[in-house]
């Protein structure tokens, strides 16, 4: 079972022992869910959501640069005004 797989299956587990201790009102059970969601956050999160991280790093630097460049647009006052040609 590769990485992911693993991961995922970890996940599923979690969800349905929170199902379990919501139906049974068992208090260390949410304990028991609490501690697995942290360690699957902690340690798989880089796993299962990889390519999402990716897209919004990409969107954010891509962002980041449109921010930038409408600063200086801002700054110089270069919108409005038209350039002289010589």
């Amino acid at each position: 079972m590769d990485q992911k797989g693993k991961w995922m299956l970890m996940l599923f587990t979690d969800i349905l022992l929170f199902i379990l201790a919501l139906s049974i009102n068992i208090t260390p059970l949410y304990f028991l869910v609490m501690i697995l969601s942290f360690y699957i956050y902690k340690n798989g999160n880089a796993v299962l959501f990889k390519e999402y991280d990716e897209r919004k790093k990409q969107k954010y630097e891509e962002y980041k640069v449109v921010q930038d460049a409408a600063k200086e647009v801002i700054r110089t006052g270069n919108l409005l005004k038209k350039k002289k040609e010589l």
